[in-house]
């Protein structure tokens, strides 16, 4: 306390004083003494009434507080009311609208069943593909190579549309304009139907890899009978407008397409798509295996066949999919695990694995001698093992070795392991072209129901790698009658060219055989038919409308992974595919609310998972973190869960229904005759004007071609349709289509359309219900609302808008429509404009600029113009340089927006509520205002049960916003003047939403921040008494990069010698580079610049007659004009890979979340405030020691909270921020959780033995594949100098 006039010292000294005075002539001793004692009495009174005055002026003003934050909200709530017309949509929903109970076992039924009918239809259009394909071949009369040769003596070719060769023209020179040598021109017509590409429905493309001969008699065979598969794709497309690519991929490499559109890559982009590595093929083409690549790491693999080797094994890794298992070994003395952790295991390939051991074969070291008993040894007791226990794939089983040679064939020893039936193939990969003995591994490959191949050179490598699966193929050709048909996981798109956007598909894909009766016996598959199923055209069979606000539908394949899910995020925050992007399981994405730690198993979940992997109906309910705004917010919710299996599918349907208003459907719709009919309305007058949109990802009604009719907009296509419904023979197409192949589908406009009708009318309803909120009119007064309500709705919406800085209003309803209205008297963009400088020309309606004088600053802005004109000594215009998207822009598919379903959540909380949000780190800038979005929820109430309708809201001015609070706040009640106000500056005022983030405070600039960030200590206090909960979310998505290529700082101490290797190995590969794209090895030989045939007696039919082959003449240059598309690659583009210089990886993060606990500030019925007091300065013993007091109390109608802090007392202040951080875990736990087994189903189909198989013979011999002199040199010595 501070010193005052009568303290306790100074009243002693005045009583000491009043006895020695009493000798003083004139006053006696009593009348000195009661004066005394006055005075003391007098000055005690004083010091009590100062210090009572004084802690009332210091405490915190808690009932004016409590006023301002009952003020603010009822006010707010008001001027939201009015605005967004909420009592006139609520009645007109009230009065006709019915609620319906949903049925979760009904819907997920229904919803399968179309899916299982889609998905039935595109297994029998790639059937027909497989059975034309296969006649087709029989019935081929084969070119031999003579045939080819004297073709081209008479300068004959086959005729057909090479993808990379088409519609390319010369750019420049005397041939400017004209077709490319070789090249087709084609005529072709964007669809988005096909990723609006171009394309053309009349022919079918072919694509050839870039290693691959176009000119080898086999491709030319497989391309000339294949031709004739166009009308069967004509023919499935025709009855089957769903369908998309259809393709069939040939075991030679090419690969047919329809429809035909042109492919290419940019002139820096090497074309490294072939369908033989594509996981439709690879999986279709044989059955799951088990794999363990032993790689001979002895002193003699060094140099040239060390790097062929990794690319040997890389090239292994990229033909394995997620039902296959594997493991590497390396092997010199004793066979070593490239994974420690993965040791004496076969794991799971997906990409998380495999990104895994690819990094452990970066680095290979090679001594010593190889000892191919100990590897041998390692690798079957690893097969049999899992063969035993019913681990693994239990399908095929295979040892891949690579090597340079063996001494022997370890005969005995394989026998051993390997007999009577040989369950193991055995598969050598010998490397280099040295002259040696290769009959020990020939006879490991031959003995063992396997292949040998022989890699001299790394342009050979992915050739000779794909020869192992034709042999694992073996017994499914030789059963003849099962062509399984599979399923692939999902993967990503490249659908546009400028700016790829990503799109997820499925394949389902059948094998095709070679039926031929061969003299020798064989078994040879002609390829794999396929066709892509978009994600997009799965999730039509789920309307959104019938799943409700906040409901969703998943899919989930045999090994738990999901096809598509809402919070699945294939693509990072750079716009790059994560690297384990289509392996996400459901237990990662669905977030059961407990307490238990990272990756800690919920048993519903699991049981739910295991049930939708073995294709089970059933139900489950437990409660789920929900994340919102890129992991920002969070809300927990309790959901229903119904599954059902898809028949003839590896895959599994999920539906997700919040419980409670999720259990009910709002059953509203307008019928359109009768309405037309009985009262002679024209419904399209309903969505009069421009400011309405519908969901652009919804299907109202559409035509099945594009080519029938093509519209501008989705409410362009709406209209039309609306006024279809009026004419007298309208009818309702309401299911999708199906096939019919007994007679072509009609192409006439007027019946080849398919209308929801459910939505459709839906729609038309709600754009009746809510066409009052155009109206600009004075609103009808409610006599049971006086005060503020009645004052507001006497005036004009218009003048509402301008008096309280409201930017737009707006309304979303369940069937996907948007309305809003703007504001037009203020405008965000004025011209910012010199005051003194700058006049207005009427005639002109320009201003009137002054001499140009020097960019400069005045020294400060004028405040009270801030928004509208800031003044500057600027003598000419200045404009925004970005100015922010239309709300209807960014709001198109509102009901999935964020505001949105924060407000049907926040209905439970406090019916009468708006849910405000601002913008995160919104108060940064000054030119571009943010703003305040503010939405509510209307419910249908009816019965005891209830549903949401649609949801209001506005959007306020974020300067208008807080001008209103510190209106309120800057007095008390009744008018009376407060010492202490928001705006007195010992007080900081906040409006903290219901997530902690900060909606208003003093500073502008911590607008969007969260709390924490500024004053930490207050943030936890307010935990720590119940006012906000923590919770705890976790990313199992994330993505970790790691930095390469650090350098220190002593790297210019290097040797010159060390100089001088980097620019030796520059110019080397820089001139490779260049040969590569300038093909300046066409100078040379043509013959260099393409793959040459692979002689290979074993799959290539041998023509008796001896003739002279044709001579391959290659040559064709392929001028790479404007980037096409890689309709099956999964591949990034360029820039994107470029830009990613650092390495990704899969990582687990966290973060602790926060919100808002109501029914604390709360006591029964009635508000209450939380009040708390902080010790400041409590560490330093010198410093003077105070308290800092807060108080928080509940806004009403609002999920805000007004927190006041008193700043007198000074104190160190703590911030916090919300960030992402990764989970930490030992190097044991790390490397063991790729490899975590969970519950999956293997696929229903394994043909992995033929008891005839024996008798083939083939089995692999060497090549003759004469590379280029020149590159190969160029390698050599590139690859010489980068290990020295």
């Amino acid at each position: 306390m501070s010193e005052t006039p009568c303290s306790g010292l100074r009243c002693t000294a005045l009583f000491t004083r009043a006895q020695s005075s009493e000798a003083r002539p004139g006053k006696s001793a009593s009348t000195t003494m009661t004066s005394s004692a006055l005075i003391c009495l007098f000055f005690s009174v004083a010091v009590i009434i100062s210090s009572s005055v004084e802690a009332a002026e210091t405490d915190l003003p808690h009932v004016e507080i409590s006023n301002w934050a009952i003020r603010f909200g009822a006010q707010m709530w008001e001027i939201g009311k009015q605005v967004t017309r909420i009592r006139e949509i609520r009645e007109r929903y009230q009065s006709e609208a019915k609620i319906e109970q949903v049925d979760g076992f009904a819907m997920v039924k229904e919803m399968a069943e179309e899916m299982e009918n889609m998905m039935g239809d595109k297994i029998e259009a790639i059937k027909r593909i497989m059975d034309a394909a296969e006649h087709l071949s029989v019935s081929h009369s084969r070119l031999t190579r003579q045939d080819l040769y004297e073709m081209k003596q008479r300068n004959e070719n086959i005729d057909y549309y090479n993808a990379k060769r088409l519609n390319q023209y010369h750019k420049a020179g005397p041939l400017a304009g004209e077709l490319l040598e070789n090249h087709k021109a084609l005529i072709m017509s964007n669809s988005l139907h096909f990723g609006n590409v171009g394309i053309n429905t009349s022919v079918s493309a072919v694509h050839v890899p870039t290693n691959v001969y176009d000119g080898a008699p086999d491709v030319l065979n497989g391309i000339q009978w294949s031709e004739q598969l166009d009308r069967i794709f004509m023919t499935n497309y025709e009855s089957d407008p769903s369908l998309t690519w259809q393709y069939f991929g040939s075991s030679t490499g090419f690969m047919r397409q329809y429809p035909a559109t042109k492919w290419g890559q940019g002139e820096w982009e090497p074309d490294l798509f072939d369908c033989r590595l594509r996981p439709w093929y690879l999986q279709a083409a044989a059955s799951p295996k088990d794999m363990i690549i032993l790689v001979d790491t002895s002193g003699s693999m060094t140099g040239v066949r060390k790097e062929i080797a990794k690319h040997v094994v890389l090239t292994l890794l990229d033909t394995l999919s997620e039902n296959d298992f594997i493991n590497i070994y390396k092997f010199s003395e004793v066979p070593v695990p490239v994974v420690p952790c993965f040791k004496d295991k076969v794991v799971q390939a997906n990409l998380e694995n495999l990104r895994e051991l690819r990094n452990g074969m970066i680095e290979t070291e090679t001594s010593d001698i190889a000892n191919f008993t100990s590897a041998f040894t390692t690798a079957f007791e690893i097969l049999q093992k899992y063969n035993r226990t019913m681990q693994g794939c239990q399908c095929n089983q295979a040892i891949m070795l690579v090597t340079d040679g063996a001494p022997e064939n370890y005969k005995e020893h394989l026998e051993k392991y390997n007999l009577p039936h040989r369950p193991v193939r055995i598969f050598s990969y010998v490397i280099g072209r040295e002259i040696i003995d290769t009959s020990a591994t020939i006879n490991m490959a031959c003995e063992n129901k396997g292949y040998f191949a022989r890699v001299t050179s790394l342009a050979e490598v992915r050739e000779q790698v794909l020869k192992y699966i034709p042999v694992l193929s073996r017994p499914m050709v030789m059963y003849q009658k099962d062509h399984p048909v599979i399923w692939t996981s999902a993967y990503i798109d490249i659908a546009t060219r400028t700016k790829p956007k990503f799109l997820m598909a499925v394949s389902v894909a059948t094998p095709v055989y070679d039926r031929k009766n061969e003299s020798v016996r064989t078994a040879n598959l002609l390829g794999v038919a396929g066709t892509d199923i978009p994600v997009t055209e799965l999730k039509k069979r789920t309307p959104a409308y019938k799943l409700g606000v906040n409901g969703y539908s998943f899919i989930v394949n045999n090994n738990g992974y999901v096809l598509y899910h809402p919070d699945h995020r294939p693509l990072d925050a750079d716009g790059l595919l994560k690297p384990n992007y289509n392996t996400v399981d459901l237990s990662e994405i669905e977030l059961v609310d407990s307490d238990g730690g990272p990756r800690e198993n919920d048993t519903n979940l699991m049981t739910m998972r295991r049930d939708m992997i073995e294709r089970r109906e059933g139900e489950m309910t437990f409660k789920v973190r929900i994340h919102h705004d890129g992991m920002k917010r969070v809300s927990v919710r309790r959901q229903r869960y119904y599954y059902r299996g898809l028949k003839g599918t590896p895959y599994s349907l999920g539906l997700a229904l919040p419980d409670g208003y999720g259990d009910f459907r709002i059953a509203a719709e307008t019928e359109v005759k009768r309405l037309s009919a009985d009262h002679n309305i024209n419904v399209s007058s309903f969505f009069s004007g421009k400011n309405w949109k519908i969901h652009p990802d919804w299907i109202y009604c559409r035509y099945n071609y594009d080519h029938l009719k093509s519209f501008d907009t989705p409410e362009a296509q709406v209209l039309h349709f609306v006024g279809r419904t009026q004419r007298e023979r309208w009818r309702w197409n309401s299911k999708h289509p199906r096939p019919s192949h007994d007679t072509v589908r009609s192409h006439k406009q007027e019946d080849n359309y398919y209308c929801d009708k459910h939505l459709m009318q839906s729609l038309i309803f709600d754009a009746q219900a809510t066409e009052v909120f155009d109206k600009n009119i004075s609103l009808s007064i409610d006599r049971q609302d006086p005060g503020l309500g009645m004052l507001m709705a006497l005036l004009a919406r218009h003048a509402m808008f301008k008096l309280f800085g409201i930017s737009v209003a707006f309304v979303a309803t369940r069937s996907g429509l948007l309305r809003w209205q703007d504001i037009s008297t203020i405008d965000d963009n004025l011209h910012v404009v010199r005051r003194r400088h700058a006049q207005w020309d009427r005639q002109t309606r320009r201003v009137k600029r002054a001499p140009r004088k020097p960019f400069q600053f005045k020294k400060r802005f004028q405040s009270r113009i801030l928004r509208k004109t800031i003044r500057l000594d600027i003598p000419f215009i200045i404009r925004r340089r970005k100015p922010a998207r239309h709300f209807s822009e960014a709001n198109l598919n509102a009901i999935d927006q964020t505001w949105y379903k924060r407000a049907v959540d926040q209905y439970s909380v406090e019916p009468d509520s708006f849910v405000y949000s601002v913008p995160f780190s919104t108060g940064t800038g000054v030119t571009n205002e943010s703003v305040v979005t503010a939405s509510h929820a209307i419910f249908v109430e009816k019965g005891g049960y209830k549903a949401p309708a649609a949801v209001v809201g506005l959007q306020y001015k974020n300067s208008a916003f807080r001008e209103t609070f510190f209106n309120i706040t800057s007095g008390c009640t009744g008018g009376v003047q407060c010492r202490r106000t928001c705006s007195s500056g010992d007080l900081s005022c906040y409006v903290v939403d219901n997530h902690g983030y900060i909606v208003i405070s003093k500073e502008e600039r911590d607008t969007g921040r969260f709390f924490g960030e500024i004053d930490w200590l207050v943030m936890d206090s307010l935990i720590h008494y119940g006012v906000f909960k923590r919770v705890r979310i976790y990313d199992y998505q994330a993505v970790c990069k790691d930095m390469q290529g650090h350098r220190s700082a002593a790297n210019f101490l290097l040797t010159p010698l060390r100089y001088m290797k980097w620019f030796v190995q520059w110019m080397v590969g820089r001139a490779s580079w260049i040969m590569l794209q300038t093909q300046i090895a066409h100078l040379i030989n043509p013959d260099w610049a393409w793959g040459m045939e692979q002689e290979q007696s074993d799959y290539h039919y041998e023509d008796n007659d001896g003739s002279p082959g044709p001579v391959p003449t290659g040559g064709e240059f392929m001028a790479d004009g404007d980037i096409s598309i890689i309709v099956h690659d999964e591949a990034v583009s360029m820039e994107n890979a470029y830009a990613n210089k650092s390495r990704p990886r899969p990582c687990d993060q966290q973060a602790d979340l926060y919100v808002l606990q109501p029914e604390k500030l709360f006591k029964g019925d009635k508000p209450d405030s939380v009040k708390g007091k902080q010790n400041c300065n409590s560490n330093n013993l010198g410093a003077r020691q105070c308290e800092r007091h807060y108080s928080t109390h509940k806004i009403p109608h609002s999920n805000l909270l007004l927190l006041v802090i008193d700043t007198t007392c000074r104190c160190e202040i703590q911030k916090q921020k919300i960030e992402m951080e990764e989970v930490k875990m030992n190097e044991s736990l790390r490397c063991e959780r790729p490899q975590e087994s969970l519950y999956r189903q293997r696929p229903s189909v394994c043909l992995s033995y033929h008891p005839e198989e024996e008798e083939i013979k083939q089995c692999g011999k060497g090549n003759n594949l004469l590379p280029s002199p020149i590159l190969l040199t160029a390698t050599l010595i590139y690859s010489v100098l980068k290990w020295i």
